[in-house]
């Protein structure tokens, strides 16, 4: 792994709060990457910034999931494509046949790689058609390799493809996160689906946000300007897509867990889920 600034440790965390309410998440391989390194940094952040980050987590792990699934039993064997996959486990937590794409900082994919042929082999993951691609955003040159690889990944005979972004759009530069929607918008085929969540430009009335944004910075040294905020508007403008759905997290939270831990918005961080479909 990378130094301590990396943000990308957070990764491991996650999965500790999906395999703590693996009821919500439906995650059942969360388990796996949990490490006591992982559990006390959960433990840190818990205590510091957000003790309902397991269902936060839990929650957007779900939305994911059943949108996925969702898709891959709509189209014939799909392309699934994942970027800043972490450690998540979706073409393991999906039954329909699709090809998946798992996109990453390559000291990510590179473990992950190692460790999904391992569980495979011993029987503890079933085979799943899985390709690792490793890409650092913050570099121009590995985001126009990805954009060079996408009619690969979704150009089969013009069935639409599925992207997901999760956990990733607010710590993207802004013209790094253009640039991504116009690649998908040049080489996903019709009815193809982008899936995210965003922070929106009001994000430090959350006291929730604030924490955890003063939490990144302390551990991480994660600037507060690097935060990319976007609002309905700026969602509804990104050309060649249309709003197919939106939701935020307590939202989420009535449908798969029917508490009120974060209906309150003091509770929670201010994640809003989109789906886009391309036009």
């Amino acid at each position: 792994m990378r130094a301590a600034h990396d943000i990308s440790k957070t990764a491991f965390v996650i999965n500790v709060s999906r395999a703590r309410r693996e009821d919500v998440s439906l995650d059942v391989y969360a388990r796996l990457w949990v490490t006591p390194e992982a559990t006390a940094l959960w433990e840190d952040l818990a205590r510091d910034v957000y003790p309902d980050d397991d269902m936060s987590s839990s929650l957007r792990n779900r939305f994911y999931l059943e949108r996925l699934r969702a898709f891959a039993a709509r189209w014939e064997r799909p392309a699934c494509i994942n970027v800043a996959a972490g450690f998540s486990m979706y073409p393991y937590l999906v039954e329909s046949p699709a090809r998946f794409v798992e996109i990453d900082y390559p000291h990510i994919v590179d473990y992950k790689r190692r460790r999904l042929a391992a569980w495979e082999e011993a029987d503890v993951l079933p085979r799943r058609e899985v390709a690792f691609f490793g890409a650092d955003l913050s570099r121009p040159d590995d985001v126009e390799a990805l954009g060079r690889a996408l009619p690969g990944w979704a150009g089969r005979e013009g069935t639409p493809a599925m992207v997901i972004m999760e956990g990733i759009t607010y710590y993207l530069a802004r013209p790094v996160l253009d640039r991504l929607f116009a690649l998908f918008a040049a080489h996903l085929p019709a009815d193809s689906l982008v899936a995210f969540e965003r922070w929106p430009t009001d994000a430090a009335d959350y006291p929730v946000f604030v924490r955890l944004e003063n939490y990144l910075t302390a551990r991480f040294g994660w600037a507060s300007h690097g935060y990319t905020l976007l609002d309905a508007a700026d969602v509804a403008a990104i050309p060649g897509f249309a709003v197919q759905e939106s939701m935020d997290m307590a939202q989420a939270e009535r449908i798969w867990s029917g508490t009120g831990l974060l209906a309150d918005r003091s509770q929670r961080l201010p994640i809003f889920f989109t789906v886009l479909r391309k036009t």
